[in-house]
């Protein structure tokens, strides 16, 4: 597996403005694509910080917790907001989908349920998509890449103690 780390530009502080209830919407919809495969990976667990971020009370904190633990959301359903925020909120949402290595089914159904739910065209929610998969292509691939690299350094430092 390899490790994903949120664009922070569209983490926090993108949100911290909105409304409570947006906020509330955003946790939700992210505990939800977490939990929804039935399984959730250890990277995940970096979204669901970046959703108690979002919380105001240690209460909150909790109740969130409890659910996810007994996988016992609220179901995902409309808000409105403005459609730059949803937009952004929407490939936020991608890269948390696919932010364990893959794109399951229930996490794809879930994610252009959530795309609905914020109002987005068909054609917008399956660009989103698609951008989602790339960017875990690109991911996987540079983790390759970082691997290989430290080998080689390994190697390198290997040779470099071996010389003296």
């Amino acid at each position: 597996m390899y490790k994903l780390h949120l664009d922070r530009d569209l983490g926090k502080n993108l949100f911290e403005d909105a409304s409570k209830e947006i906020r509330d919407w955003i946790v939700n919809a992210i505990a939800n694509i977490v939990i929804v495969d039935g399984i959730i990976e250890k990277h995940e667990f970096v979204a669901l910080q970046e959703a108690i971020e979002l919380l105001e009370s240690r209460d909150e904190v909790h109740d969130l917790m409890k659910k996810v633990k007994e996988r016992n959301l609220f179901e995902v359903k409309e808000i409105k907001m403005e459609l730059d925020l949803a937009i952004k909120v929407f490939f936020y949402l991608g890269a948390i989908a696919v932010i364990d290595g893959s794109l399951k089914k229930s996490e794809k159904d879930l994610l252009n349920k959530c795309g609905l739910c914020l109002g987005l065209a068909d054609d917008l929610i399956r660009a989103v998509t698609r951008w989602s998969v790339n960017q875990m292509e690109v991911n996987l691939k540079l983790s390759q890449e970082l691997k290989s690299s430290n080998k080689d350094r390994d190697r390198i430092i290997d040779e470099l103690l071996f010389v003296k």
